[in-house]
């Protein structure tokens, strides 16, 4: 039995180092959070409000919100319908401003195939959006779409797509 007693003693030792350096990692972490935001607020302005929590960014100013989360891994539901959605690929960040003027969105894809950019094209002209211009160089394509207050961008190189959706007031 005296020798069962150091045993559940060092695993309780064990177990108290463990939380001690998960709370220390974490206030540490935490703390580096604070600074950043402090760095980011004072580049931005004092007015400036920012937040930072893992893979997600928060910044406020007077002029509006921007928000980027890496955790978001699907289409804004708040995008317009008129705004066909890109389905090839995974998300893998999205990008929220809302200002006074409007609201934009961006969302990042990787893993796209060059066909299926050129099909949302078509999607975009079936929903009767106005391509503004085209661009294609190498394996890149960029075009521009608008259809009342909606304007729509897409850039795509090798396998990656930023789909740029904002909306006028």
């Amino acid at each position: 039995m005296k020798h069962l007693i150091p045993i559940s003693l060092t695993r309780v030792m064990a177990i108290l180092v463990a939380i001690s350096l998960v709370t220390l990692s974490t206030s540490c972490k935490r703390a580096a959070e604070k600074t950043q935001e402090k760095i980011i607020e004072k580049a931005i302005g004092d007015e400036a409000q920012v937040d930072l929590d893992d893979e997600k960014i928060v910044i406020k100013t007077d002029e509006g919100t921007f928000t980027t989360d890496a955790n978001t891994q699907s289409w804004p539901k708040e995008i317009p319908d008129e705004v066909p959605e890109f389905k090839d690929g995974k998300i893998v960040m999205v990008n929220t401003q809302n200002m006074e003027e409007g609201k934009n969105w961006v969302v990042i894809f990787e893993d796209t195939s060059p066909d299926e950019v050129m099909k949302y094209k078509e999607k975009l002209e079936s929903n009767d959006f106005k391509i503004n211009f085209t661009t294609r160089a190498g394996t890149g394509t960029h075009f521009a779409a608008e259809k009342d207050n909606i304007t729509v961008i897409l850039m795509g190189d090798e396998g990656n797509v930023s789909i740029s959706v904002g909306v006028d007031k």
